[in-house]
């Protein structure tokens, strides 16, 4: 009788846990989201609107190959830049053009899960555009500074080279393969145009 009563007090305790586990477990399943979301599904949460995965392309990811499944961040600017997480590799990904591996220790600081892909990278963005009179080319540049989660901020900085052809010959879906510089060459080019600009400046106003 005495076990049957134990039996009787102990079973609502282990179907309590039991319940609470099976809840805890389904929230942390590891879905496959495709990098290549259409907008209307880039702010949907999978775990809690399971029924919109089908329509979104989403699915349930093997353990195994969770760890080599891409994940992505959005970035605030410039619009449609993300970087994208694939193992231990980050990539940063303009619209129509070709991804840019970045190195070093971001590939550890930024993080990646279900909960923070809903957030955006609040990234900053200095771009430049330089004219040379003279040649009449053009020169544009651009610094993006990249926080992560460990409170540190990481600094990239391109070129964006002039498409080749005419608008009638050049496809839009070639885009542009933007290039990373140095950020030393950046503040240095920026200088001198600032520089360049004051001096044009004086010059004209001692002319009037």
């Amino acid at each position: 009788m005495k076990i049957s009563l134990a039996v009787i007090k102990f079973t609502p305790v282990v179907l309590a846990l039991s319940l609470l586990s099976g809840c805890a477990g389904s929230g942390d399943e590891q879905l496959e989201i495709p990098t290549n979301l259409p907008p209307i599904c880039r702010d949907i949460d999978f775990s809690s609107n399971p029924d919109m995965r089908e329509v979104c392309g989403v699915r349930k990811a093997h353990n195994k190959a969770y760890k080599n499944i891409p994940q992505q961040r959005y970035l605030i600017k410039p619009a449609e830049t993300s970087i994208v997480k694939t193992g231990n590799k980050l990539e940063l990904r303009f619209q129509n053009s070709l991804p840019l591996e970045l190195r070093g220790g971001i590939a550890d600081d930024l993080q990646f899960s279900q909960d923070l892909r809903l957030q955006r990278v609040a990234n900053t963005y200095d771009y430049h555009e330089i004219y040379n009179k003279d040649s009449g080319a053009r020169l544009r540049i651009f610094k993006m500074g990249i926080p992560t989660e460990a409170r540190t901020t990481y600094n990239f900085c391109f070129r964006i080279p002039e498409k080749k052809g005419n608008a009638r010959t050049r496809s839009k879906a070639m885009g542009t393969n933007i290039e990373e510089i140095e950020c030393t060459d950046f503040e240095q080019i920026v200088a001198a145009d600032l520089a360049a600009k004051k001096a044009a400046q004086e010059a004209a106003a001692k002319a009037k």
